[in-house]
Formats: C-alpha cells, structure tokens, sequence
C-alpha cells in the first residue's frame, strides 16, 4: 500500500513508515522500527511452526498404504525405526523425530 504497487518484501525504505502507522513507539533499548520488526519476526516464526504443523497433520491423513505384499508386511511392522550411528533420532514413517520425550 505505501509503495503503491504490489510488493512481498518488506524493505528497509518502509519498514520505519509501517512502525509509525501501527503504532510503535520507541523505548529505552529499542527503537520504534526494532520493536516492530521483532514483534514480526516473531510473529512470522508461529506462522510458520503452525504451517509445518498443519502440513504435518495433512500429509499423514492423506498418507496412502503401500500396496502389494509390502503393503500387507508394513501393517505389522512399527513404522518407527532407528536411524543407524544415533541414539536421540529415530526415521518415523519418512520423517526424522526424536527418539523420545527425554531426548
């Protein structure tokens, strides 16, 4: 809206304008534009961990079973297994996790 085009990026030249037009002020150890820019890291970080969530979430709903015989031998075996040469990771249906709630 400020550069009057369609822009993704949120460049150095307007990110001071933005900070006075949502309100920021400054305070002792940050200056209006940092606050802002810390508050939309921050903010774009939830967006992004919850994306990865969600997409998590999708891919194993839409997750089909391997058919043929692997198909049928891959229902009794756990679909969780060890990643050789590490203790604290474990391979969990295509995706590396953590070996458990300690690690």
């Amino acid at each position: 809206f400020l550069t009057g085009k369609a822009e993704e990026r949120l460049s150095f030249d307007i990110q001071r304008e933005i900070a006075e037009a949502l309100g920021y002020h400054d305070r002792p150890g940050l200056s209006a534009v940092e606050r802002f820019m810390k508050h939309y890291f921050l903010v774009a970080k939830d967006v992004g961990d919850l994306t990865r969530i969600f997409c998590s979430a999708l891919e194993d709903q839409q997750a089909k079973d391997t058919p043929g015989i692997t198909g049928v031998i891959s229902r009794f075996r756990n679909r969780v297994r060890k990643i050789a040469g590490t203790l604290d990771f474990v391979d969990d249906g295509g995706r590396i996790a953590l070996a458990g709630t300690d690690v």
